[in-house]
């Protein structure tokens, strides 16, 4: 009988006894969690996030959801704190917080080799012979080598690729493949088989998809990647598609189909290289330094001084080029989707966008100049609009997500109290430092004193705000230079300085839209908006992404009327990129019409 009860018994606390680990965990990790937080003792580290899986910790949550980090890493405690997290056999410190985040940027001891090794052999299949280099390679990106480091100035790889890209796009090169890609753009709209009749397409996306990837290809690498390899545009968006595939490590056996197409691009690659190489002499150099078989003068030189690097083979080269060329239109060519996508919502934003683009035709090289030609606009002055500037910005705020991974190389990385040790990764989530409702103005309605110098500051409307930060609002970067303080502007009034600090580069009044124009700002951004990074590792082709993007969206919007079909459905939505946090973003399918 007592056999039979005990049997019973068991029966009956069994899912509690299995439950039972996994609470115990819990509440372990959350008590440790608390006591360091609370202690916040000098030199300790950062405090572990609570798990409910013994031995895993967070990794089962990571990989099914990406997006779960910024509730993993979320602690109600001000100033924030950076919080570790356990991903297997690896602990990664995210930083939220817009001081934090300004800490990691201006730091020199961290480098940035862990994310590209991981992005190198996982992404894009870099031989193992060939990720030596990549791991080993201490001496970090200035010209002076760090002091402990014996690497060979030769194989100095973070210092050559940082400064070829560099010089590249912050130099003439700029100017010469933003002019190669409003030109090539132009001719693809003008294939386009829309006249002044109606056309239905059931997907928005891939049409800007379709309409906008060749010419930015083109104009990197030239035209002869593309004639050999005609379908080298769709390939390369069936890899952008299995990124996150990759991201999990998915073996071929699970993936086979994948690592097939990325076999493809590779071996596409191969044959330009060779191609190019046996081909190319001085003489096809065109004026603005662009030629026909490898594209860009930064495409040429990397060509001369990757292969000099020790164990950079064939194969190795392949794989650079396809990282970049991912990094180039991954991002950037959705980014356009969305632009137009919301900009097509809101009419009003979208008529004050057609006057800053018609403003900007310049009719240089039109045979019949008009002021929305693509042809014709000045580049110069079209990225100079405020609101242009103002959507653009805001598009990357809400619709780009990174993990901006970096690691202390030499020596351990003091934050605040904190300690981070040598080696350990160091993460900023773009996700989070977008949406921090600390940060972002949202446009509410604010009483102040009549005291200039000391300004009362509360919400009228303790509701919702006008513009949250979780929705686009094309204004938000936008601030009259003669309303300061101002419920305008980017940064909630309490957290800006007293008086307007100094205008950034870009952030100047369009004389072309009366004395009254709203300037665009970034200041106060820095450990706020990080679309590309940040600190002397921040994306060196970020201007062009800005030139591509405006320029595109100004093209598209020029040469055609689009009009929203939401009777016709959507696929997807606003939601689904949340899997790929991290990685660049899937956009919806929304049907639309369109007419030139």
């Amino acid at each position: 009988m007592a056999f039979f009860y005990l049997t019973e018994y068991i029966a009956v606390f069994k899912p509690l006894l299995f439950g039972l680990p996994f609470v115990l965990t819990y509440l372990i990790t959350s008590f440790r969690s608390s006591r360091v937080i609370s202690s916040r003792q000098e030199g300790q580290r950062p405090p572990v996030s609570p798990y409910w899986i013994p031995g895993l910790g967070h990794s089962i949550s990571f990989l099914w959801d990406t997006a779960s980090v910024a509730k993993l890493t979320r602690i109600n405690i001000s100033p924030p704190i950076p919080i570790r997290l356990k991903l297997f056999n690896t602990e990664i410190n995210f930083v939220t917080g817009a001081d934090n985040i300004i800490a990691v940027w201006r730091s020199k001891v961290l480098e940035a080799r862990e994310v590209t090794s991981f992005s190198l052999r996982y992404f894009f299949n870099t031989p193992k012979a060939a990720m030596k280099i990549y791991r080993t390679d201490d001496s970090g990106i200035n010209l002076q080598p760090h002091p402990s480091s014996n690497v060979p100035f030769q194989d100095r790889y973070y210092f050559h690729t940082r400064k070829d890209t560099v010089g590249f796009f912050n130099g003439p090169g700029l100017k010469h493949i933003a002019s190669r890609f409003q030109e090539l753009l132009r001719k693809q709209v003008s294939q386009l088989e829309v006249q002044h009749n109606w056309v239905e397409f059931m997907d928005l996306y891939s049409f800007i998809q379709d309409l906008l990837t060749a010419p930015a290809i083109e104009a990197m690498c030239g035209p002869t990647l593309l004639d050999q390899s005609p379908m080298f545009v769709e390939d390369f968006w069936r890899l952008d598609k299995d990124i996150l595939s990759f991201f999990k490590g998915c073996p071929r056996w699970l993936a086979p189909r994948a690592w097939k197409n990325r076999e493809k691009l590779l071996a596409s690659l191969k044959n330009w290289h060779a191609y190019a190489r046996e081909n190319f002499d001085e003489s096809c150099v065109e004026a603005d330094g662009h030629d026909r078989f490898y594209g860009s003068p930064l495409m040429r030189s990397r060509q001369n001084y990757l292969p000099k690097i020790d164990s950079l083979d064939a194969d190795a080269l392949a794989s650079q080029d396809l990282g970049l060329i991912w990094a180039e239109n991954a991002n950037s060519i959705p980014a356009v989707f969305w632009l137009i996508l919301e900009l097509l919502q809101r009419p009003e934003d979208l008529s004050r966008a057609r006057e800053e683009i018609a403003a900007s035709g310049s009719c240089l090289s039109s045979s019949s100049p008009s002021p929305g030609n693509p042809q014709c606009m000045d580049i110069d002055s079209l990225c100079s609009k405020p609101l242009l500037q103002s959507a653009y910005a805001e598009t990357l705020r809400l619709y780009t997500s990174l993990f901006a991974l970096r690691s202390p190389a030499h020596d351990d990385f003091k934050l605040g109290p904190w300690t981070i040790p040598k080696d350990e990764l160091i993460a900023v989530d773009s996700f989070v430092a977008h949406r921090d409702k600390r940060v972002w103005n949202t446009g509410q309605s604010f009483t102040t004193s009549t005291t200039k110098d000391k300004i009362d500051v509360e919400t009228n409307n303790p509701g919702t705000p006008p513009h949250p930060v979780s929705q686009f609002w094309a204004a938000r970067f936008l601030q009259p230079d003669n309303d300061y303080p101002t419920t305008n502007g980017p940064i909630r009034f309490n957290n800006r300085p007293s008086k307007p600090q100094a205008q950034t580069a870009t952030a100047s009044e369009d004389p072309s839209l009366g004395p009254k124009a709203p300037r665009f700002t970034m200041d106060g951004l820095s450990g706020a908006w990080l679309p590309f990074g940040g600190g002397p590792r921040q994306c060196p082709g970020r201007n062009f992404a800005k030139q591509e993007i405006i320029i595109s969206f100004a093209a598209v919007i020029s040469a055609f009327e689009i009009e929203l079909l939401p009777e016709k459905g959507v696929k997807g939505g606003k939601n689904s990129n949340d899997n790929r946090r991290g990685l660049p973003f899937v956009a919806p399918k929304p049907i639309c019409g369109i007419t030139a």
